[in-house]
């Protein structure tokens, strides 16, 4: 329990600390706000909070999967984090990221971020995954 509990604070904070940077940098490239996207909810109220825990809600959905494929992962942590934060955006990341550019009409710099951004924040998370499990 302890192990999950580290796991996805270290992964939540990675990932959220990675989710604002990158969102900062690819939207100075290629510009929009996420608060103005279509169905969105307004910045005021106050379910918004929650969205703001989506970096945590991944972070122990990831930190919940790891022991069942840590397993299977060669090498040291930082290869074996590598792998499962890369594994993560192939299942999680690229379909998403798909489905809203497919399916909703949104800026091309939201799509960049949803593939971009995920891939590095997976990548961290599942380093610091594996160094919290090592």
């Amino acid at each position: 329990m302890k192990k999950f509990l580290m796991s996805g604070i270290l992964a939540g904070i990675a990932i959220f600390v990675v989710w604002l940077v990158m969102g900062m940098i690819i939207s100075m490239i290629w510009p929009y706000n996420i608060l103005e996207l279509g169905g969105m909810r307004a910045a005021a109220d106050p379910m918004m909070m929650l969205f703001f825990l989506h970096p945590f809600v991944f972070g122990f959905a990831m930190a919940f999967v790891y022991p069942y494929v840590a397993g299977s992962l060669k090498g040291e942590y930082m290869d074996k984090g590598k792998m499962f934060g890369l594994l993560m955006w192939l299942v999680a990341g690229i379909p998403s990221a798909f489905v809203v550019f497919t399916s909703m009409n949104y800026p091309i710099g939201f799509t960049i971020n949803s593939v971009v951004g995920s891939f590095i924040y997976m990548l961290i998370a599942g380093i610091a995954i594996a160094w919290a499990n090592k």
